[in-house]
């Protein structure tokens, strides 16, 4: 089974891909979805075995998440949506390689695709003719001229503009001004393989968000022959698409080139036109006979519609809060580092072994401190000082997930909001280490409240925002937050408080997150 890893899965081009992968390929392939969207706001989710939440394109972490993802799961191939993963995970990228990953992507080498006055350059260079661009100061103010972004996708942003309003604006330097072209708008679809190029084209008759809505699908030789001109020339992916309109002569130029799949490639394939299952076949070894058979065919004139369907991707039954340290974050080597760390700059020698488990009864630090003879003077200072090192990024770092975490909140999330509400007096840091975890895309909502005597009001506040059900936690503060909110609790003794105390306040503690989890869908009345 191809283990498929499909990035930006919640657009219209992924969402095609992975229904057509699970409704004909449902044996053989694995998909894995990433999306920067919480699960239940991506609806092609019920076509996915697994999801991943991941940072934006635009963060400094997201090459680096993708890959461990990729590790994690075991990923075979990846496919990339948009341009610029294209060239982050690029089919000749060599970490890809050396972890035995195969992508769907463009090869890194092709400068030219990096902006549109570049691809136009290699276009017209190549001999496939392009629009005439014009300079800021070539263009005349009575003159309407078309407008669109250097590094734009599709047809957003393209707009008609004379040549005074585009001398208004204040910047430029990302657009390209184009003489007027002729609509209709076309859009042809290319399969390459082999050396041979397949294609389809579509007329643009509608669009929303540049996205085609209705079309007109046929074959189109003649536009057929750029797409086979530009394979001789370049090493390009199995899907790409150009799009074409006509210009004053009335002859057809490409005003755009992408080396992926197209927005709209769903009204082509209700036309007869199946590249994905052409790319199944390739990942999955087949002859070319297999390959081919999808694309290889003829096509005959049809008017396509996309229509919108709603679908229900959660039903929510129950509203759940989660404390986080000691509930689903295991911290108490963290406790006991930071401990030993302070007692060793005041150069006293204690066995920290024993603070977890004496706290676990509902003590503090400066108990244990004084039931180790310390005078109450040092304890409180020594208090002071691990309360200011606890929250430290690399005292953090020493944190883990209880085992049977990632489980329960997949198995919790899927028919209930889960919420997070932790006190931390660093909510940075807190957040840093909630998004290290991997844990945010399971929650609807996440609270970081201030550490202090008013702890549990702050949370019982969070709990009435978030109109919460039940709260799990591993404190009193926990319990006392619940109690205030009006909100049924349940104990961990996982944490920082042991069974038998837990036995002072309520009679429904369990061990762990995993217990709960089976405890709770064994009420009939959740």
């Amino acid at each position: 089974m191809i283990r498929l890893l499909i990035l930006s899965c919640g657009t219209n081009a992924c969402s095609h891909i992975a229904k057509i992968l699970k409704t004909k390929f449902k044996d053989d392939f694995y998909i894995v979805g990433c999306d920067i969207n919480k699960r239940w706001l991506v609806p092609s989710c019920e076509y996915l075995d697994d999801f991943v939440q991941c940072p934006y394109s635009s963060e400094s972490n997201y090459y680096s998440f993708i890959i461990q993802t990729c590790k994690d799961k075991n990923i075979d191939w990846i496919l990339p949506s948009f341009d610029g993963d294209q060239f982050l995970f690029a089919s000749d990228n060599e970490e890809l390689k050396e972890l035995g990953l195969k992508s769907t992507g463009t090869s890194s080498k092709l400068e030219f695709y990096k902006d549109k006055v570049l691809t136009n350059r290699f276009l017209d260079s190549i001999e496939i003719p392009v629009p005439k661009i014009y300079s800021i100061e070539k263009i005349e103010d009575e003159k309407f001229y078309f407008v669109k972004p250097v590094h734009g996708v599709g047809s957003i942003g393209v707009r008609k503009m004379s040549g005074a309003e585009i001398r208004s604006l204040t910047d430029t330097s990302d657009l390209i001004i184009q003489e007027i072209l002729s609509e209709p708008e076309f859009t042809l679809e290319c399969f390459n393989y082999n050396g041979k190029i397949y294609s389809v084209c579509r007329e643009r008759i509608a669009s929303k968000s540049g996205v085609c809505t209705k079309t007109r699908v046929f074959q189109n030789i003649n536009l057929q022959k750029y797409a086979e001109k530009l394979a001789t020339s370049v090493n390009i992916p199995y899907i790409f698409n150009m799009q074409f309109m006509k210009n004053p002569e009335g002859k057809y130029v490409c005003t755009d080139l992408n080396l992926r799949s197209a927005g709209g490639m769903a009204l082509s394939y209700a036309a007869g036109w199946d590249e994905i299952s052409a790319l199944a076949n390739i990942m999955l070894e087949k002859d070319e006979n297999t390959v081919i058979q999808s694309v290889n065919k003829r096509i005959d004139e049809q008017y396509v519609c996309r229509h919108y369907e709603e679908s229900v991707t959660k039903s929510v039954k129950n509203r759940i809060a989660f404390d986080l340290d000691g509930t689903l974050l295991d911290s108490r080597e963290r406790h006991k580092i930071v401990m030993k760390d302070v007692l060793k700059k005041h150069n006293i020698s204690l066995d920290v072994s024993t603070l977890v488990t004496f706290k676990s009864e509902g003590r503090t630090n400066i108990d244990w401190l004084l039931s180790n003879n310390l005078d109450e003077e040092k304890s409180r200072e020594i208090n002071k000082e691990w309360i200011s090192l606890i929250e430290h990024e690399d005292y953090l770092k020493k944190d883990v997930l209880y085992s049977d975490v990632l489980e329960a909140l997949e198995i919790l999330s899927k028919e209930n909001d889960l919420f997070l509400i932790t006190a931390r007096s660093n909510k940075e840091n807190a957040l840093k280490q909630i998004n290290s975890l991997v844990i945010g895309q399971y929650f609807t909502g996440i609270s970081v409240v201030a550490t202090g005597s008013e702890t549990s009001a702050l949370k019982a506040v969070e709990l009435e925002k978030y109109d919460a059900d039940f709260f799990i936690g591993d404190t009193e503060s926990d319990y006392k937050a619940s109690l205030i909110a009006n909100c049924k609790f349940f104990a961990l003794s996982c944490g920082f408080r042991s069974e038998d105390f837990w036995r002072k306040y309520t009679d429904e503690s369990y061990k762990n997150i995993s217990e709960f989890c089976n405890a709770f869908y064994a009420r009939k009345t959740c």
